[in-house]
């Protein structure tokens, strides 16, 4: 696996119409758009693609819309290691955990790794 780091929509769109990806993490404050619309325009041209949401509004109302929108998921800021690994094992078990990269312990992030997930807006782990 490998994690693609975006630091706007305009990035996103690029990376999501150049690869195919197992999970995006998505922040509701890009810089250049808003979150929940481009989760909705990534949700229309992949249904299924599991996008968790990653916002500082902990908000009910903010949780509800996301949810209700079709994230499969939400985060809020900051999160930490042991949340990111919940998200991947989400995946795995909603998709069936036959992946290679969901067997086992996951392998613990790197100081650059947490880094790269607490400053980015957009990641997207995708398969090699």
């Amino acid at each position: 696996t490998k994690v693609i780091e975006c630091i706007d929509a305009a990035s996103a769109r690029t990376a999501f119409k150049a690869g195919e990806f197992h999970i995006i993490l998505l922040d509701l404050g890009l810089p250049d758009g808003d979150g929940h619309e481009l989760m909705l325009e990534f949700k229309d041209a992949r249904e299924e693609q599991h996008i968790v949401l990653v916002t500082a509004d902990d908000s009910i109302e903010s949780i509800q819309r996301a949810i209700s929108a079709g994230a499969n998921g939400y985060v809020v800021k900051p999160y930490s290691q042991e949340k990111i690994h919940d998200v991947v094992n989400n995946y795995a078990m909603v998709h069936g955990g036959d992946m290679a990269m969901m067997q086992g312990e996951p392998a613990p992030l790197t100081g650059s790794d947490t880094r790269l997930l607490n400053q980015a807006t957009c990641r997207a782990i995708q398969e090699l």
